[in-house]
């Protein structure tokens, strides 16, 4: 049958002419109703409130002098410091975003690169102020996740589906009862999953360009925990085009592909909080691009992971004293094939790796007085890595910390005193020598009305990995560990709905490691730096309205760093900036919500970096952005919730490199519905 008369327009999917008029009109009168509320507070602001009934009717006033009688509330959680530079997005922040792993929401903190080795399966790692990735701790539901082989965290393998918040701290956190290890790092992130307030069972569907599937389900509990399932695949054959002042190359990528199952639960019980994971992955791993793709060599790198971990939290409380239990152990297989017929130089490789890891920590705080607050916390972690790589033996670490913490407040001043000691014993043949240190951290605030000031300074180290240690291509016994000492001076206002804050910090780092890809991604070269100084200036800025049916949110964030080395003065390359340390960074979000339809936008920019030392014309690459932009549109009839969301990633259609000869996919989409009773 034929239709006469124009399509009906897109909007007729959700709702008619006739009812678009009928919305419009009540948009217009929700922003009327709150333009006048803002009007009567500011003339009536020390006489009377402007209030609303419930039902949204008609504005009325009551005078000021009208009272309340309410009964006992008692409020329960930890107080909010600001002693350190912190930056987090929430449930509905990370929602909005057009994003799916935790690896895509902290590209929006400031500060923050994440280093992606090209392909939609390719390594994802995350880098603060430059000090690299083993100086960033990372933690889910307070308990840090680690890798012995090589200390780098792939933080693409954890969805953002089931997270309440996921938070950056500089340094560390301020508060009570922190485990020895979140004392141990340069930068914390912070994952903490979502407790369901309702029970629920949801389904979601998503299929997307680069052959993109994804089946999720996921069952909550109200008040208890949640189980979850996803299953995702992607091709990742996108076209590129790489350009050079010498050479113009164009393609499609191969080998970037990733299927991968995860399954994940957690119960809450009283003070206990339990969880665990599995997630099982095969992706291919491309090589880089080279000049002409007839004599390319061609990538078909294979690797598989299985990734298994089971945690346990306890807190509570016995007299005036506060408890904090950990327990955690991981099982990681990974299974890495390189075979690379085109390129007779390459050596066919088919090795595996097998790691465990034993975690228990115990942390009391005691209150003295009304101001102090003393907090005592010790660690012990036993790794161990087996491997089939002819020439590297067994070898198991044990690793114990601890730490003696006070804090400190008064009329609006606050200070962190805390010392963190640290051994690292290995065992096996032509062991390294043992690690041993005491380092010092101190962090003070001043808070007035809407203002904070505040310092930090941190001395922390980390030791070498197993990998740049014992593994037979690239590593070394006799390597030192990586010396960093940070300093920070920032100021941070807040009011309302507006948060402003800027931060000035300078790092130094003596013997630091250095690792850069080859032309393999699973084999690295090691580079030691004698010594490394940062200069930065952080900037973050946000602000949030709720006005009626309109909701807005915004959030800035602008980095500029220079790390320069500062090892021999002698050398050609003292002064030049380190490898992929842009000088200017930032970010942008801005989300529109109405009626259940939600808009948000986001733009990353990296300025120009260089990828080698030397800092050679050729070896600079190019600034590059990106803009997503999300829409979704939630339903409701009965028991029964929809959400439709479409996306556009890289909507301007930037074809740029992360990493050199790692092009990164151009414009891409991806369509979701999600239902839930």
């Amino acid at each position: 049958m034929c239709r006469d008369g124009p399509p009906p327009p897109f909007y007729s999917f959700f709702f008619t002419k006739d009812d678009w008029q009928v919305r419009a009109k009540a948009l217009y009168l929700d922003v009327k109703k709150t333009l006048a509320i803002a009007l009567l507070a500011s003339l009536t602001a020390t006489e009377a409130t402007p209030q609303t009934s419930a039902a949204g009717g008609d504005i009325g006033i009551m005078r000021a002098d009208t009272s309340v009688a309410l009964g006992d509330v008692v409020c329960v959680g930890e107080k909010m410091r600001y002693l350190t530079p912190s930056q987090t997005l929430d449930g509905a922040e990370l929602q909005s975003l057009s994003t799916s792993s935790v690896a895509d929401a902290l590209k929006y903190f400031s500060g923050v690169q994440i280093k992606d080795y090209g392909g939609l399966g390719g390594l994802k790692t995350m880098n603060v102020r430059s000090l690299g990735a083993q100086h960033v701790g990372v933690y889910l539901d307070g308990i840090r996740i680690t890798n012995a082989q090589n200390g780098q965290i792939d933080l693409g393998k954890y969805s953002l589906s089931n997270m309440e918040s996921v938070s950056l701290c500089n340094a560390n956190k301020s508060e009570r009862l922190q485990s020895a290890s979140e004392y141990a790092s340069g930068a914390t992130v912070y994952m903490r999953t979502r407790i369901p307030d309702e029970s629920v069972a949801e389904v979601e569907y998503g299929h997307g360009s680069f052959g993109h599937n994804k089946i999720k389900t996921h069952l909550g509990l109200r008040g208890v925990g949640f189980l979850d399932y996803e299953w995702q695949r992607t091709d990742g054959d996108y076209e590129f085009r790489f350009r050079s002042a010498y050479e113009d190359t164009t393609g499609r990528r191969h080998n970037g592909d990733i299927s991968f199952q995860r399954m994940e639960a957690v119960v809450v019980r009283g003070g206990l909080r339990a969880h665990a994971y599995y997630y099982n992955s095969e992706r291919g791993l491309p090589g880089p691009v080279v000049r002409r793709l007839s004599d390319q060599w061609e990538s078909r790198d294979r690797q598989w992971d299985q990734n298994l971990f089971i945690q346990a939290s306890w807190r509570g409380k016995v007299g005036s004293t506060d408890l904090k239990f950990n327990g955690k152990y991981s099982f990681d297989y990974l299974h890495y094939r390189q075979d690379a017929p085109s390129n007779s130089s390459s050596m066919n490789i088919d090795n595996r790796y097998t790691q465990q890891d034993g975690y228990a920590s115990a942390a009391a705080s005691h209150g003295i007085g009304k101001w102090v607050m003393l907090t005592a916390s010790a660690d012990v972690r036993w790794s161990d890595l087996q491997t089939d790589v002819v020439g590297t033996p067994y070898v198991w670490r044990m690793d114990t910390k601890g730490v003696v913490s006070a804090i400190g407040e008064a009329h609006g001043a606050e200070i962190n005193v805390a010392v963190l000691y640290t051994n690292i014993d290995d065992h096996r043949r032509g062991e390294a020598a043992s690690f041993s240190r005491l380092t010092p951290m101190i962090m003070a605030s001043y808070r007035r009305g809407a203002w904070v000031w505040r310092a930090f300074y941190k001395k922390i180290f980390r030791a070498p990995t197993l990998n740049d240690l014992y593994y037979v291509l690239v590593g070394r016994v006799d390597l030192r560990p990586e010396i960093a000492t940070q300093g920070d001076l920032g100021a941070d206002f807040r009011l309302g709905g507006m948060h402003v804050a800027i931060d000035l910090y300078h790092n130094t780092i003596r013997d630091k490691i250095v690792a850069m890809p080859t032309k393999y991604q699973f084999r690295w070269s090691m580079t030691n730096y004698g010594r490394v100084e940062s200069d930065g200036v952080s900037l973050s800025a946000g602000y949030g309205l709720d006005a009626g049916a309109v909701s807005l949110r915004g959030n800035v964030n602008y980095t500029w760093q220079r790390d320069i080395d500062r090892t021999d003065c002698d050398a050609p390359e003292y002064g030049n900036r380190i490898p992929y340390s842009p000088e200017h960074s930032g970010s942008a979000i801005v989300e529109i919500g109405w009626r259940g339809f939600s808009l948000c936008g986001s733009l990353l920019y990296t300025g120009e970096r260089y990828c080698l030392v030397s800092n050679n014309p050729s070896d600079l690459l190019e600034e590059w952005h990106t803009v997503d932009v999300k829409l979704s549109k939630e339903f409701g009839y009965k028991a029964l919730r929809t959400q439709i969301s479409v996306e556009c990633n890289n909507a301007t259609d930037s074809r740029h490199e992360v990493i050199k000869r790692y092009p990164m996919p151009g414009r891409n989409w991806k369509f979701t519905i999600k239902l839930c009773i």
